[in-house]
Formats: structure tokens, C-alpha cells, sequence
């Protein structure tokens, strides 16, 4: 790692910690913390375990079937242990997985990395589609909850969204431009063709024949990020009475948590958590505890079974090498 990537490091894991110490001040009674942790069920923990990592392994599936139409084809196995350690990168790096994980089936499957990076975004896009979604329900189901939330978030002022708005469509046309420049050499020419074999990723999911079972992949996937959670909510005494459609906000300010550059969502996850569950009527508090438990079982999973992936996919490699 050399000095840039270090620095940079310290600086989202300092955001992660800082996010956490002032989540930690507001905590009024730390024995009752402590106590609305240790009641965790294991039943609940252990549920929550396997159902993250049936979702990773159904994004390896799916992700397969991203592939298929460019003629490539990739191990099952090494596509789920490339995905699951994108998720043990970002634990440590924000925003590495995405990279980490073509670079890993690149090296065992001989897949071009461009068109590896396009399928992702594709996946990214859809998952936006699919957060908007649930963005959509809370708004519907839990208005003033919702209305709440936002208040307590102080999310950017619309000025500043307008701004940051327009600075990425800029950036998109900029990106455009360059990926037309097929013609040139050098590192333009470079580029241009890395940016193509992107497009051509993106576009895989037009010509993909198993469309179905792509979908079905997406709502299981979705269906185990909720029911992870929930399951832990109702593992716990202290919230246990939680209705499913508060369970759907809980979760939505959760995810907005992670989109913040904290390594593995520390500290942005629990602040998030705890503004959804003072949103929906329960204390600060408990919520900072139900995050707290979240938080260490699935960065568990993903350490655990990220690791063993990456020593799979590397064990791989030396057998071909």
C-alpha cells in the first residue's frame, strides 16, 4: 500500500470513527446498551449470518448470468468467492470491491477486466432501482416516519444537490467524449477502448436470455438484505414489537448509512440505524444497540467467508500458474 492509498485509508476509516464517537455520545444509560446487545437471540445471529451470505452467493449467480451473453463464462464457485471478497475489500477500503473482485476473476477466469467493470455497474444500477424502490415504500407506508428521518439526517441543502447534479452530468458527457476516441492513440486511444469494453458490459443485460432467473436473483437478494435485519429486530427483546413496514424504513436509513465512505459502514451504519429507529417511535438508544449487533454479525460473515474466498480464488491461481 503506498503513502496516497494510506492516507486515504485514514481518512474514511477517521470519518467511520468519528461518526461512531459522536453516535457513542449520545448514549444516555451504557448498561442498558449493553444489556439490549447481550439479549440478542442466537437463533436470530445465526440467522442473519447465513441469510447475508445467501445473498452474496446469489450475486455470484447472478453475475454469471450478466457474463453469459459476452461469451464468457465463469466458475460459480470462484464468481460467489470473487463477490464475497469485494465485500471483505470494502470492509477495509471504501469503494475497492467493485475493482477487487473483477481483478480476482479476471486472474482466475481470463476475463477482461473492462467488460467485468460494466457488468458491475449494470449491478449497481439495478440496485439503485431497487433502493429507490424501497425508498418509495417507506415514503408511502411511513410518510411522517419518513418525513422525520430526513429532518434528522440534515441532508444537503437542494442547492447543493442541484450543484453536485450537474457536475456529474458534466462528468458523464466528459466520459462520453473520451470513450468516442477510438480513432486516437496513446492513452486516449486507451481509454476509449477500456470505456467501450465497459459500455459492452453494461449492455450485456439487453442481449441476456435468462432474464427471469436474473430477476428472481435481484428480489432473493433484496428479500435476504430485509430479512437479515428483521430477523435480528425480532431476536431482540427491546424491539421485537417492530412492524415490517417500520422494519423497511430501519433498513433504507441503514443503506444510506453505508453509501457514506466509512470502511464497512463503522459508525455512518449505527448513526443511520439509530436515526431510522428514533424515526419510528423506539429510543436512540436501542437502535444504536440493534446496529451494533447488525453491524458485527454481517462484517462476521464477510470477513470470515471474504477470507476464505480470497484464499480459494489464490489457491486457484497457483494450481494454473
Amino acid at each position: 500500500m503506498n503513502a496516497k492509498k494510506a492516507l486515504t485509508y485514514l481518512a474514511f476509516f477517521g470519518i467511520g470513527i468519528g461518526l461512531f464517537w459522536l453516535a457513542m455520545q449520545g448514549v444516555e444509560d451504557p448498561e442498558a446498551l449493553k444489556r439490549d446487545m447481550s439479549s440478542a437471540s442466537w437463533w436470530g445471529i445465526a440467522a442473519s449470518f447465513v441469510m447475508g451470505y445467501l445473498a452474496i452467493v446469489s450475486r455470484g449467480l447472478r453475475w454469471n448470468l450478466l457474463l453469459a451473453p459476452s461469451g464468457h463464462k465463469a466458475s460459480p464457485v470462484r464468481s460467489v468467492h470473487a463477490v464475497a471478497f469485494s465485500y471483505f475489500s470494502n470492509a477495509f477500503v471504501p469503494r475497492s470491491g467493485e475493482l477487487a473482485r473483477c481483478a480476482a476473476l479476471n486472474q482466475t477466469d481470463d476475463i477482461p477486466v473492462d467488460l467485468l467493470f460494466g457488468t458491475v455497474i449494470t449491478e449497481r444500477v439495478v440496485d439503485f432501482v431497487m433502493l429507490f424502490g424501497l425508498v418509495s415504500f417507506a415514503l408511502v407506508t411511513n410518510l411522517d416516519a419518513f418525513l422525520e428521518l430526513m429532518r434528522e439526517a440534515q441532508l444537503p441543502a437542494a442547492a447543493s444537490l442541484v450543484g453536485l447534479a450537474v457536475a456529474g452530468l458534466a462528468g458523464l458527457g466528459g466520459v462520453y467524449w473520451v470513450s468516442r476516441q477510438t480513432n486516437r492513440t496513446g492513452v486516449l486511444g486507451k481509454a476509449a477502448a477500456f470505456l467501450q469494453g465497459i459500455g459492452k458490459g453494461i449492455r450485456s443485460v439487453m442481449d441476456m436470455e435468462r432474464r427471469g432467473l436474473f430477476l428472481a436473483h435481484t428480489l432473493f437478494i433484496w428479500c435476504m438484505y430485509f430479512l437479515m435485519s428483521y430477523v435480528l429486530f425480532k431476536a431482540i427483546p427491546a424491539v421485537a414489537s417492530i412492524g415490517w413496514t417500520d422494519a423497511v424504513l430501519v433498513m433504507v436509513a441503514g443503506g444510506f448509512g453505508m453509501v457514506l465512505p466509512a470502511p464497512g459502514g463503522i459508525g455512518s451504519y449505527h448513526w443511520a440505524v439509530s436515526l431510522g429507529f428514533a424515526a419510528v417511535g423506539f429510543s436512540g438508544d436501542v437502535g444504536f444497540a440493534v446496529a451494533n449487533v447488525i453491524w458485527l454479525t454481517q462484517t462476521a460473515m464477510i470477513v470470515l467467508t471474504g477470507g476464505l474466498g480470497y484464499v480459494l480464488l489464490f489457491l486457484h491461481r497457483m494450481r494454473r500458474g
